[in-house]
């Protein structure tokens, strides 16, 4: 399957499963931000849980996009944008050093 046809499935995709996506990694979000949570003061409570469900969403929507151009089941879709929301501090930790060495370990071009 090429990028533009994982697109165009999920461009096509029913718009219940699309928020319940989302709905599910920012549930996530708020999980996360429980078990990590320290005491601020209320508004800085709510700004940085806002933020982790941000963080949250995106991380669930980049692996549930990953899973739905691997064609899975919705309901297994569903609970790893869940999980994604939680795990993802580690996820994009994990991604990132993966970026970085591929930026390292890849040789310059020669025009």
């Amino acid at each position: 399957m090429s990028v533009t046809e994982g697109a165009n499935n999920i461009l096509l995709m029913n718009h219940e499963i699309i928020f319940s996506i989302l709905l599910m990694s920012a549930w996530g979000g708020i999980v996360r931000y429980i078990m990590l949570r320290v005491n601020y003061s209320f508004m800085q409570d709510i700004i940085n849980c806002i933020m982790q469900i941000i963080v949250s969403c995106f991380c669930g929507a980049m692996l549930s996009i990953i899973l739905i151009n691997r064609s899975i089941n919705d309901n297994r879709v569903l609970i790893l944008a869940g999980l994604g929301g939680v795990f993802s501090g580690p996820i994009l930790n994990v991604l990132g050093k993966k970026l970085a060495d591929w930026v390292e370990n890849t040789p310059p071009r020669n025009r």
